[in-house]
């Protein structure tokens, strides 16, 4: 019985009824378009909240980007005119909160995401260890151009390491098959995606590198595209190692052209994809021959036009020998004429240099400070008298007027009337000079000064006087 309570043999006798006419049969774009209009009539604008995976932003200007979680994923779509409006510029890796509607692209049947309005959440684990990794590895000095090999021009033998079932592989056999076949390609078959991948890429480029140094010239690290997730193999930190140990030129050619890896960066070559390696290590054999016809056709022309120059020099020198007497006493006789004249020349020209030698030499000496002070000798003795004189008159005239001060000054000093037999008294306390009795007390003590000594006294009486 079914779950409406009606019997079984009754939705039997519907669904073949239906089958046998009744039954709208949908074209595929029908139903696309039936689906998006569902999509788009029961969705009203919804938030989604996500990491941003595999971007592409073509020449149109639209974004195209997958957002995703822990255990799904769902296209999306930032036309220009919205990207254009935002601060924010979407970035692999980044963690957002979308703002659109949800619709579905007709063409290929997808669901997806139109996004309006992005916000930027933070930086998904995943993009956070990719770039922590890169700015460790770029300060060990792995990234560096001085330490990468340059590839071979024509390698004799190509390791490939990829999947053996993958399409890297048929794509660069297909260009080794169509530029040069005579390339000995080796495939070193390892799983390009999934936990176990790291390692065992890893164990294979170590082999090559051991092993094969001798015998392979080249080395491609190859995989076809794929999501974030699926390229993590080629971030990993112990692969980028191997990488930067391995002597052997490598290419690596991970992803499509937008897709960058910790590989792309440690490797010597990145390549955008892996035909463009196969491209970029194996030389087109078309044009190898194309360019060795061309050095051929120089080489015979630059051959052709030296064999006419050394044919015409060689008649040339015929025609010298003929008449090489003559030629010879005449350019002896032009030889002997220029010599004359150059030895004339050159004694004019010594006896011009030595009139100009002289007359420069006469000018220094009129010029130099011995000159001068030869000339002005005589002029120096005689204000060299005329001073002596003036010194002398003016000295003794000094000395005159300097005996005349002393004298008047003798005259006006204390000592010189101290030695007529005054005596000055002045007072023991404060030392001041007596000038009147009247400032004397009895009892008082003096000290008289004389022209030669000092004595002590007591003031025993006063007289003032009218």
């Amino acid at each position: 019985m079914s779950t409406s309570g009606l019997p079984d043999e009754f939705w039997q006798d519907e669904i073949d009824e239906d089958f046998a006419g009744n039954q709208h049969i949908y074209s595929v774009s029908q139903l696309n378009s039936d689906i998006r209009l569902i999509l788009e009539d029961n969705f009203t604008p919804v938030w989604v909240e996500g990491e941003i995976s595999t971007l592409r932003i073509p020449a149109s200007g639209h974004c195209y980007f997958t957002l995703k979680d822990e255990r799904s994923q769902v296209k999306a779509v930032l036309f220009r005119r919205q990207r254009q409006a935002l601060r924010y510029q979407p970035r692999a890796g980044d963690q957002v909160l979308c703002n659109g509607r949800i619709s579905l692209y007709e063409p290929r049947g997808e669901c997806q995401v139109i996004v309006s309005t992005l916000e930027l959440k933070g930086m998904g684990d995943l993009w956070r260890a990719f770039a922590a990794l890169k700015e460790k590895l770029e300060k060990e000095g792995l990234f560096q151009a001085g330490r990468k090999k340059k590839l071979p021009q024509l390698p004799r033998c190509v390791a490939l390491i990829t999947s053996a079932t993958g399409a890297a592989v048929q794509d660069i056999l297909q260009v080794v098959r169509r530029r040069f076949a005579g390339v000995e390609i080796i495939i070193v078959p390892v799983t390009v995606q999934g936990e176990r991948a790291a390692g065992e890429i890893v164990a294979a480029l170590q082999f090559v590198n051991q092993h094969w140094q001798g015998r392979v010239d080249t080395v491609i690290l190859a995989r076809g595209g794929g999501s974030y997730e699926d390229l993590m193999p080629f971030n990993d930190e112990r692969l980028a190692y191997a990488i930067a140990a391995c002597e052997i030129p490598l290419i690596s050619a991970v992803g499509h052209e937008i897709d960058f890896t910790i590989a792309d960066f440690v490797a010597d070559v990145r390549a955008p994809t892996p035909s463009a390696a196969a491209e970029l290590v194996i030389a087109n054999r078309g044009d190898m021959l194309e360019r060795l016809y061309q050095l051929r056709q120089r080489l015979l022309q630059i051959g052709r036009q030296r064999l006419i120059k050394e044919r015409r020099r060689l008649e040339m020198l015929g025609l010298g020998l003929e008449n090489g007497a003559a030629v010879f006493t005449e350019k002896s006789r032009e030889f002997n004429e220029l010599k004359s004249r150059f030895r004339k020349a050159m004694l004019a020209r010594l006896r011009l240099l030595r009139q100009n030698l002289a007359g420069c030499e006469h000018r220094l000496w009129r010029n130099s400070p011995l000159f001068k002070i030869k000339s002005l000798r005589p002029e120096i003795e005689h204000h060299k008298q005329r001073l002596q004189q003036s010194m002398t008159y003016r000295l003794a005239e000094n000395r005159q007027h300097l005996t005349a001060c002393s004298d008047r000054l003798n005259a006006c000093s204390p000592l010189a009337v101290l030695a007529r037999g005054y005596a000055v008294a002045e007072k023991i306390a404060g030392r001041k000079v007596v000038r009147r009795s009247a400032d004397l007390v009895v009892g008082e003590k003096l000290r008289l000064r004389f022209n030669q000594g000092t004595a002590e006294c007591r003031v025993e009486s006063i007289d003032v006087g009218e």
